[in-house]
């Protein structure tokens, strides 16, 4: 084997340990925000709507005051 032969598998080496590490990390925080441990999120609700079963429901309509 030549230096420039072992020089190009010693890169590919590093590069593919690199996109591994990279691809673990990335892999590691989305687990992580999807755990069931993780902090739960609150219901988004918008003024004037009723949720029901999740469906956003019009509000009722207002009556004239005159």
């Amino acid at each position: 084997m030549s230096a420039a032969q072992n020089t190009r598998i010693t890169k590919a080496v590093r590069q593919l340990l690199v996109a591994m590490v990279a691809c673990t990390a990335v892999a590691g925080g989305a687990a992580y925000a999807v755990s069931p441990d993780s902090a739960p999120v609150a219901p988004q609700t918008v003024a004037g709507v009723a949720d029901d079963n999740g469906w956003p429901v019009a509000p009722p309509k207002p009556t004239p005051t005159n």
